[in-house]
């Protein structure tokens, strides 16, 4: 039997022994730790495990509710799409500790309206993308079918693409329609930005100076898949986390439903298969198709790093651009012999623990990580 199908993940570990593995980290991750394996390690900076709400304040005293989008700005504050709450945080990291505000939305007011500050309105917000001068947020307002964006000076919150119904059409501004975008990544000039536009099974891109939208991978809502090839010749299956490579050139894709990472050549909007195999769950490490995820939702560059959210199997996994071989860097699957199992333990990554890896983004030197149905940020040292 396929080791992705042996069943359910296990249940929570209370005293998981650590095995006397290597660390399985690709070369890139080595570079500066001087060979130390104790560097590497995980912990919780906010919120508290399985403990849902909208709380504001400083570590354990947090509440979320299913975060499923975060993003660094240049200046190392997180924001974070708080889905569950529809709201929008702001994450200060200050010596260790991460103290959390709302800045956009309501508890338990799902709905679309524009408006500054807690008077705006989302429906389960979860990608995220910052400009590079840090002075605009922009959201996949996931349940509204709408990118909205976000004035960080003065949490002024507009709404530039989509429209209240799904809809799969290139167009400007309300006059274009999405279906359950979720996921975002802007262009490093700051002029385009990127929307998996998950309900479609398309990648679709937004000029953020005119509004206009216009299609650039994948076939469409009915036909979905994992065919490579350019534009919508290529198709996709739920397409959720982005991630762009310094210079704009390559747009990397989480391909969720499909257990695949994608990766699209901008300049010819050519899509193909960068590691995983199509349809096939599981969790064997290697290069290219002969690695296996289950349910990647979210993905995070660092240098020649791609940092992998593998969500269903409860784990951080690495591919190393220059040769597509994937590692697991972090979760219990390092210490069980590739057996999935969820839970919460903090410490060394030789034992380290987590419930459903969502998003990522890479900021300070570290891997931060929405740990969604735990309800908690947890912090990856490497």
């Amino acid at each position: 039997m396929h080791k992705g199908q042996q069943g359910k993940k296990m249940t929570e570990m209370t005293s998981p022994k650590k095995a006397l593995v290597a660390l399985g980290v690709t070369a890139g991750l080595l570079v500066g730790m001087a060979g130390h394996a104790g560097a590497a390690s995980v912990s919780t900076i906010a919120g508290a495990f399985h403990e849902r709400g909208a709380v504001d304040g400083t570590g354990n005293q947090v509440r979320f509710a299913f975060i499923q989008g975060i993003v660094a700005a240049p200046d190392g504050t997180l924001y974070v799409a708080d889905s569950g709450n529809d709201m929008i945080r702001k994450v200060n990291l200050t010596g260790g500790s991460a103290k959390v505000v709302t800045i956009a939305g309501a508890d338990h007011h799902a709905r679309w309206r524009d408006g500054v500050g807690t008077a705006a309105r989302f429906n389960n917000p979860e990608g995220l993308a910052i400009s590079p001068d840090g002075k605009t947020l922009y959201v996949a307002d996931s349940r509204n079918n709408r990118i909205r964006k976000m004035d960080l000076a003065s949490n002024a919150v507009g709404t530039i693409a989509g429209r209240a119904f799904p809809g799969s059409n290139d167009g400007v501004g309300t006059s274009a329609g999405f279906n359950s975008p979720k996921g975002l990544a802007i262009s490093p000039d700051g002029k385009t930005l990127y929307v998996s536009d998950t309900g479609n099974n398309m990648i679709r891109k937004l000029d953020v100076a005119t509004g206009t939208v216009s299609t650039v991978a994948g076939k469409g809502a009915l036909s979905w898949g994992s065919d490579d090839g350019i534009g919508i010749a290529a198709s996709f299956r739920e397409p959720r986390g982005l991630a762009i490579t310094p210079d704009g050139s390559i747009l990397y894709v989480a391909d969720t439903t499909n257990n695949l990472i994608r990766k699209i050549i901008l300049a010819t909007n050519a899509v193909s298969t960068l590691a995983g195999h199509p349809g096939f769950p599981g969790t064997e490490d290697g290069a290219g198709s002969s690695a296996f995820f289950n349910q990647p939702v979210s993905i995070a560059l660092s240098g020649n790093t791609l940092f992998v959210g593998d969500s269903s199997n409860a784990a951080i996994r690495a591919i190393d651009l220059s040769s597509n071989a994937v590692t697991t860097v972090a979760g219990a699957m390092k210490y069980t012999g590739g057996i999935p199992v969820s839970g919460k333990t903090d410490g060394d990554i030789s034992e380290a623990q987590f419930q459903y890896t969502g998003a990522m983004v890479f900021a300070n030197g570290v891997l931060y990580i929405s740990d969604t149905s735990a309800q908690t940020i947890r912090m990856l040292k490497l």
